[in-house]
Parts: structure tokens; sequence; C-alpha cells
């Protein structure tokens, strides 16, 4: 079945499928389960000795960057994702005294966000406990071995976006 397509049962979906398409289906799972392996206890670790989800972790992280704070807008753009979802985070990141929020002195329609000193506390503990849950994920995987396929991965990447602005115009 596609599922894992590690078994080369001759259905005939499979036998439609070219063995590039076999590839590139085995490559998207790999990653998936990579993710899911990393993601969940990585999550649960924030949750429990920081008090933040990945979500609000990713939000501290933009606003620890930029310690003057950035526009809503922008800070949606560099998460990808939409407004909704990240005036939600702030929201909840506020009452939690880690963000503040304010309007924008050149248009007073929009607001900004940034880092409270509590939130600079409970960031910079929560990226040693990121630290630590990744370095414990990877280390049974060679320095060597990790930097290759974060070479491999960015080329991909990089050739995705490209193929994607590419079709765009």
């Amino acid at each position: 079945m596609i599922d894992g397509l590690e078994h080369e049962s001759d259905t005939s979906l499979e036998a439609s499928l070219s063995r590039r398409q076999k590839a590139e289906t085995r490559f998207w799972l790999q990653i998936l389960n990579v993710h899911h392996l990393i993601y969940n206890d990585l999550n649960a670790r924030l949750i429990n000795e920081a008090g933040l989800s990945i979500a609000k972790f990713d939000v501290m992280a933009q606003l620890y960057r930029y310690p003057e704070g950035i526009s809503m807008g922008a800070l949606s753009k560099k998460l990808k994702v939409t407004n909704g979802n990240v005036s939600g985070l702030v929201t909840r990141l506020e009452a939690d005294g880690y963000v503040r929020r304010s309007v924008e002195p050149n248009d007073r329609r929009s607001f900004r966000a940034s880092i409270t000193p509590e939130g600079k506390t409970v960031f910079e503990n929560a990226v040693a406990k990121h630290q630590t849950e990744i370095s414990k994920k990877l280390s049974g995987i060679d320095l060597r071995a990790i930097e290759e396929m974060t070479v491999s991965l960015k080329q991909i990447t990089d050739q995705m976006r490209s193929t994607d602005t590419e079709s765009s115009d």
C-alpha cells in the first residue's frame, strides 16, 4: 500500500507508480516521520518544563529577535501563519505576561507586539529545553550526516521555492 511503500505489494495503484514516484512518496513519508518523532516530544517538553507550546515558542522566538517589537502583519508573514493565528497566540502570550501589544505609532489601526522582560526570561529558559530535546533526539546521528542532510534539504527547499516562483509568474 502507498502508506508505507516498504512492501512491494503488487496492487494496481502501486503498479502504476513509477520508481521515481515511489521514491518521492517514501521521501515525503520519512520527512513526516522525522517531524512526528521530534515534534511531539519537543512540544511536550516545552509545555511541561517551560509552559510554552511550540506555537507560542515560535512567536516568542521572533519577538526575541526584534526587541523593539514587530507589527502583527510582519509577525504573521515571518511565522507563515494567518493573522488570526498570530492574534490568538499573541493574546494568550499577553495574558501570560510574556508579550505586550501596542498600537503602531505610524498606523493607529495596526498593532505591534514585543516581548516583555518576563517573556525574555521564559523564552531563554525554553531555548535551553528546546536544544536539549533536539540534541537528545539526534544524539545517535553522526554530525557529518546531519550536516549533509541539512545541505540536501536546503537544496530541495531552494529548488521548490524556485519552481514555485517560476510557476506563479
